[in-house]
């Protein structure tokens, strides 16, 4: 009797065991955010998949369940390679045609964490809410509508949305507006899309004597009388200032430049809107 069957469900069970690491599902989200121009889904993942190298330790956990159910089957180990390969293109394939990276709650988590020991305190403030908020978020192919946005926004907040779009290039897409929470800390946060470029500016009002100089930060320049500050974590991007009440964050996969661009520009009418807030 053919051993075909029991080998192909071994196989596949020993796929299926093995979660696919966080950051590379990530860093491969990334690369469809940058194709997205392209119209066929299915081969911008293979693409995508193809260059990003199988980490040693995704091959060896496979390797290892197979050698726990049943030692010696040398055919079933030269095949391991090409198993670990199969594995991140199926589960991230199967994941994005769902809508969603199947990541759970916790995983985000753990990306979050391993990124925010790049960067200062109050910096992973708002690293946080982008990753959360943002990174991870499956968006409409249509944005929704401005009436929409300032609803989410409410009548606080909704005056930020003609600075974005004055200052923000014409390029770029709103797709996000609203209130959220991360971490029990309330947020406000936008997120615009360009060509696979994701963007978010993102507010939150101060907890206690919180401040980039009390924290021994210096500013990267000081621009209309503004510090401003700035740092990076892998493919991420942070300027921000703060005012009397609030933090305020430019976050992108932009390069360093033009991610601080961008913020020189939004600073002042941004730092002028909250000071309404602040009386």
């Amino acid at each position: 009797m053919s051993e075909a069957p029991d080998l192909d469900n071994r196989l596949k069970s020993a796929v299926n065991g093995v979660d696919v690491p966080p950051a590379l599902a990530a860093g491969i989200m990334g690369r469809i955010r940058a194709e997205q121009a392209q119209s066929d889904a299915s081969a911008r993942l293979r693409s995508a998949v193809k260059s990003e190298p199988v980490p040693p330790f995704l091959e060896a956990r496979i390797r290892s369940r197979l050698r726990a159910e049943r030692p010696g089957r040398r055919r079933i180990i030269r095949l391991v390679p090409g198993i670990a390969a199969a594995a991140m293109l199926g589960g991230v394939l199967i994941a994005y045609q769902l809508g969603h990276l199947r990541l759970t709650v916790n995983s985000q988590e753990s990306y979050y964490t391993s990124l925010s020991t790049q960067v200062a305190g109050l910096m992973r403030v708002g690293l946080g809410d982008h990753i959360h908020c943002a990174y991870f978020r499956k968006f409409p192919a249509n944005a929704p509508s401005p009436q929409e946005f300032v609803s989410k926004l409410g009548p606080e907040y909704a005056g930020l949305l003609p600075i974005v779009r004055e200052y923000v290039p014409g390029s770029y897409r709103l797709m996000l507006a609203h209130q959220c929470r991360y971490h029990g800390r309330k947020f406000v946060h936008l997120s615009l899309l360009d060509n696979g470029h994701l963007m978010s500016v993102v507010l939150s009002r101060k907890n206690g004597g919180e401040s980039f100089s009390a924290e021994g930060m210096l500013p990267s320049l000081v621009q209309s009388g503004i510090p401003m500050y700035q740092s990076n974590a892998q493919r991420f991007q942070l300027s921000a200032f703060e005012s009397r009440d609030y933090l305020v964050y430019v976050i992108s996969d932009l390069p360093r430049q033009k991610n601080a661009e961008l913020m020189i520009a939004m600073a002042p009418p941004v730092k002028d809107f909250l000071k309404n807030l602040e009386l």
